[in-house]
């Protein structure tokens, strides 16, 4: 049973890893085609999309949890305890819970952590539909979600300066060009990406070598202090390929089109700034509106490049 969960859930995380990218032409550098015409966008159905200036996740859905979501609602405090419990037993990790969305196995449970370490992710719950019964002892998380999370936020904690650079550069892109990023209460509600930010959220793999090492002192002492984990990272193992950041915005205005030049004005500061964090990019920019059941801003006017952007340390 466990792994049917696994295979369910895995199915309809992928609009959680990257906000689904289906419907996105690929290429060197371009933007989808444009086969909703101009009436097709202004005229969003409002029990479908929303605009992303007041979405906060309400609507999201996950296939055949409605009535899990129901029981877990009214069993919610025991829901939210043992997810504590599981997270702090699993990873030493505190959290607080912001949202439960049922599943057709049990619930979604989407949290943020309350250390120094700070990200959102997800865990799951099952329920016994047909007794109304929470399993408490099989709360499970999706493989490598937490760890994946755990890399991400040390690699944005030892290179803080770094991501302070790229936050003022995204501040100023948008503020000259109408750009806003997803509200702090869909983050919350919806959001399990890891470290995560309104305009962009950070995964570092198992496969990152030179994160292993702090990644092994923390687990082993929690505790230590932040210059111990910035001199444990292995500069000289560093692959951009492991290390991910997908930045993702959305225009201000609620009929405007995603626009291009905002979105070469990312592309050319993620390209030539070299006091940006290390890794692999992302960019996508939308329009204003989210699809409301699955939190994701993706559609087939959103502009991306499709062949990701390697920033390398030099050797």
């Amino acid at each position: 049973m466990k792994h049917k969960w696994k295979l369910f859930v895995c199915g309809i995380s992928i609009s959680l890893l990257l906000g689904g990218c289906f419907g996105v032409d690929s290429g060197k550098k371009s933007e989808a085609k444009k086969t909703e015409t101009d009436q097709d966008i202004n005229a969003r159905p409002a029990d479908k999309f929303e605009s992303v200036l007041t979405y906060t996740g309400e609507g999201y859905d996950l296939p055949g949890g409605e009535e899990n979501e129901k029981i877990a609602k009214e069993h919610k405090d025991e829901v939210v305890k043992a997810t504590k419990d599981y997270l702090k037993k699993e990873y030493n990790i505190d959290i607080e819970v912001h949202n439960m969305v049922g599943n057709q196995d049990g619930v979604t449970v989407f949290f943020e952590t309350t250390g120094r370490l700070h990200f959102y992710s997800t865990a799951i719950v099952p329920i016994d539909t047909e007794d109304k019964k929470i399993l408490s002892d099989n709360v499970w998380t999706l493989e490598g979600r937490i760890e994946n999370s755990i890399r991400g936020s040390l690699y944005a904690y030892i290179k803080e300066d770094a991501f302070k650079e790229l936050d003022k550069e995204i501040e100023s892109v948008a503020k000259t060009h109408d750009i806003v990023g997803i509200s702090l209460e869909s983050l919350k509600n919806v959001g399990g990406n890891g470290y995560s930010t309104p305009f962009y959220h950070v995964t570092s793999t198992k496969l990152d070598m030179a994160m292993k090492p702090v990644y092994d002192l923390y687990l082993e002492n929690p505790k230590a202090s932040k210059e111990e984990l910035v001199k444990a990272y292995d500069t000289s193992k560093f692959d951009p390929n492991y290390a991910f950041i997908t930045i993702q915005g959305f225009m201000k205005k609620e009929k405007a089109e995603p626009d291009q030049d905002a979105f070469n004005k990312i592309e050319e500061f993620v390209k030539e700034n070299n006091n940006l964090p290390k890794g692999t990019y992302e960019i996508f920019l939308n329009d204003n509106y989210v699809q409301k059941n699955k939190g994701t801003g993706l559609k087939m006017n959103s502009i991306k490049y499709s062949t990701p952007i390697l920033k390398d340390y030099e050797r």
